[in-house]
């Protein structure tokens, strides 16, 4: 089975109890929330923002809800469990159902600022961090129609619309903004960009560590888009690669040039250099899990590990990553998730994972000195359609 470039033909289907889950993608309860408590490292790593002060909320993911989007924010105890410090309005709107994509939400590079897509007014916000919680200190458009990821380096903003989904004749993009001081947003001139076609189906957005070039997975395609920015923040020099697996979805980087990716199409994830230019040069081509919809994907700070969520199989799966860049299946089966897992974070001190699911949990996972994983709380009651999730 090959993916096209319509939507409807890449959708992988199943029922995990009540929820029906398309794709990536799925549906939460409305509950109250709850809680129960249940060597070197490789070189030139992805920078992380500044970590926040003790008080501050450390995780946050975004509620989606259609009448006004929040960004919910969670704060960090002693044990690694956490607990809710507030919901803080983003000034736009969300859709109240699952998105297919990671990168819902980013941090700043200072840590000063949680940038949020509001996928139903086609907005983009700025919300400031303090110990008082988060305030909403700028807003613009996206730049196109069903904006999924947001992606930040200094001082530029890029995000990524699927305009295709929304019945945007111009279809696809990525658009650029500005992050001024005080968080204020503005557009960037000549920063719109198409991607290899109207409607890819596109999963997410994200810069280089360096933020010289740009990189998008087309889910719908099989392709993954690079683009190169200059100092003016202005993307161009687009390159149409074809992906190593089917349905490329989730990816990090974990240097300059290690690039990771998902697979949701066959259950796999494939590893990459990334030279200056935007070419990619595959290095481990679709590592199978031997789980189904393999969606989101995140590495530890060491860069030894990466975590896959299989959406369909409700588990979580573990990659070794060599010196060189290469993926070795180190678990198919790391844990069971209670739902099926969506996005995920990792701490910057690579103690905890946190995990998002299908039954509107956020689920804490200690990760243990060989990258095992071991439940330690699932906090429930997230609205319906809670999306993305991010961590100091």
């Amino acid at each position: 089975m090959h993916f096209k470039a319509s939507r409807t033909k890449i959708r992988y289907c199943c029922w995990v109890g009540l929820f029906f889950i398309a794709g990536c993608a799925g549906g939460y309860n409305t509950s109250v929330p709850s809680a129960s408590s249940a060597p070197a490292p490789a070189p030139s790593p992805t920078p992380s923002p500044t970590p926040p002060g003790p008080s501050i909320a450390s995780l946050f993911t975004m509620s989606n809800v259609a009448s006004a989007n929040t960004v919910v924010a969670y704060a960090r105890n002693a044990d690694g469990t956490i607990t809710q410090t507030g919901s803080f309005a983003t000034g736009g709107l969300g859709v109240g159902h699952g998105l297919e994509n990671q990168g819902a939400l980013a941090l700043s590079d200072d840590g000063k600022y949680i940038l949020v897509v509001n996928p139903g007014s086609n907005e983009v916000s700025a919300l400031q961090i303090s110990a008082q919680g988060l305030k909403e200190v700028g807003r613009a458009s996206s730049g196109g129609r069903l904006p999924v990821s947001v992606t930040s380096r200094g001082s530029i903003v890029y995000v990524l619309n699927r305009g295709g989904e929304a019945g945007d004749p111009n279809g696809d993009n990525i658009s650029g903004l500005r992050l001024g001081a005080g968080g204020s947003l503005t557009p960037i001139a000549d920063s719109t960009n198409p991607l290899s076609s109207g409607n890819t189906n596109p999963a997410q957005i994200e810069f280089s560590p360096g933020g010289s070039v740009i990189v998008v997975t087309e889910h719908g395609g099989d392709l993954i888009d690079t683009y190169t920015v200059d100092t003016n923040g202005v993307a161009g020099g687009h390159r149409v690669q074809s992906s190593a697996g089917r349905g490329p979805f989730g990816f990090a980087f974990r240097n300059a040039s290690d690039l990771f990716v998902s697979e949701a199409g066959g259950g796999t994830a494939s590893s990459y250099s990334l030279d200056a230019q935007g070419v990619l040069r595959t290095i481990s081509a679709a590592v199978q899990t031997q789980q189904a919809t393999t969606c989101w994907l995140v590495i530890t700070p060491d860069g030894k590990e990466a975590y896959v969520s299989n959406t369909a199989s409700g588990s979580i799966s573990t990659f070794g990553i060599g010196p060189d860049g290469s993926l070795s299946l180190q678990a198919s089966i790391s844990v069971k998730t209670q739902g099926g897992p969506l996005d995920m974070a990792i701490t910057s001190d690579g103690l905890y994972l946190y995990v998002i699911t299908t039954s509107g949990n956020i689920q804490v996972f200690r990760i243990d000195a060989s990258g095992g994983l071991a439940q330690t709380q699932t906090l429930t009651g997230l609205p319906a359609g809670s999306n993305g999730l991010v961590s100091f």
